[in-house]
């Protein structure tokens, strides 16, 4: 048996930056291997969307929409109407922003917003979306310079922390991750923060299914650091002067993602769908590693050569697509267990920069 999914991806395409489309849509046939697991067996490109330079992309729940943030001066984020077959994509809206640089947006703990992380201006942006998912107003902006003590703020990611009503957000500038309580008006108020160690340069979190640990990707250290949530304590909330209860977390392990020498400017990490290992991509060594998540700290237990400057990565079952900006192409691997192996030829993608599996 075989399916067909619809992968998204952005590209940088202006001239300064890269040699993409913008976004464009790719069709995966994957059928299941001899031995049980999941194989690449035919790519199709159906169509693209020419814009400028998105860094993210992201899915609506019911896979209708895409949303793209734009790594543009102002920030910029659209909605790209998707028919069934991804043949005939429709730009449906484009708002523009307030900060510069944007480089993330994630779906909001309020799910009529966007939450999008400006690396540029060192902003953390809310925008509302309409009743069809159309992002049609700015509501809120949080500065990060407010919190930087004379550092230099470059937001990276949001993500919410699940068995809470926390969202994080790594700030690579302030080697911080800042955590924030989505009030009902969709505006952002912040609940705490969670220091790493100085130079880490904190870029993505992956959290446990109760965010019991967090595990941060560190650009600057090539390091992973593990925080490990601990009992909780009371905070108020700033706007109704209510109690709230607040978790705390604090990093308890900082690892290399690598095993290879010299510089590794880390990306992206995720946990595997069981929660046994984590993959995080290497820039510099260009490799994906597979972490063990034993009952000390994580251990790189197997690695493996990817393209130049895997910027970002996604999970479909076994397969792990990998996207290699610097080398113009989508690394396909398998993940078995503890071990990851080249699983089909990679699929070229100019300057690639992220990728979504359409729900």
């Amino acid at each position: 048996m075989s399916r067909t999914v619809l992968i998204a991806t952005g590209s940088y395409s202006s001239i300064e930056r890269g040699r993409g489309r913008g976004v464009e849509l790719l069709s995966l046939e994957v059928g299941d291997h001899a031995d049980g697991h999941d194989t690449a067996l035919m790519i199709s490109r159906r169509a693209a969307v020419e814009l400028p330079d998105p860094s993210f992309v992201l899915w609506s729940p019911d896979g209708s929409l895409l949303y793209a943030v734009l790594e543009t001066a102002p920030t910029r984020v659209v909605a790209v109407r998707v028919d069934d077959r991804g043949e005939t994509p429709q730009l449906a809206a484009d708002l523009e922003l307030s900060g510069s640089g944007g480089c993330h947006l994630a779906l909001g703990r309020d799910r009529s917003t966007l939450v999008v992380s400006d690396y540029g201006s060192g902003t953390v942006e809310t925008v509302r979306l309409d009743a069809d998912g159309l992002p049609v107003e700015l509501i809120d902006v949080d500065d990060h310079h407010d919190h930087a003590d004379g550092l230099d703020p470059h937001p990276h990611q949001a993500a919410a922390l699940p068995g809470t009503v926390l969202l994080a957000v790594p700030d690579l500038g302030l080697d911080r991750v800042l955590l924030y309580h989505q009030e009902r008006s969709g505006s952002l108020e912040p609940a705490g923060e969670i220091p790493v160690p100085r130079g880490s340069g904190p870029r993505h979190l992956a959290a446990d299914h109760e965010s019991a640990q967090l595990h941060i990707s560190c650009e600057l250290s090539g390091k992973v650091a593990t925080a490990v949530r601990a009992a909780q304590q009371s905070a108020r909330a700033a706007t109704q002067g209510l109690a709230r209860t607040v978790p705390g977390w604090s990093v308890t392990s900082t690892v290399p993602a690598s095993g290879g020498e010299g510089e590794n400017f880390v990306s992206h990490l995720e946990l595997t769908a069981d929660e046994s290992a984590l993959l995080v991509a290497n820039r510099g060594p260009d490799t994906l590693s597979l972490l063990s998540l034993g009952p000390m700290r994580p251990e790189v237990a197997c690695e493996v050569e990817v393209g130049a400057h895997p910027r970002h990565f996604t999970q479909l079952g076994d397969l792990v697509l990998v996207a290699a900006q610097e080398a113009d192409r989508i690394d396909v691997l398998r993940r078995r267990e503890l071990d990851l192996a080249v699983a089909a030829e990679p699929i070229p993608s100019a300057s690639v920069s992220c990728l979504a599996v359409r729900p």
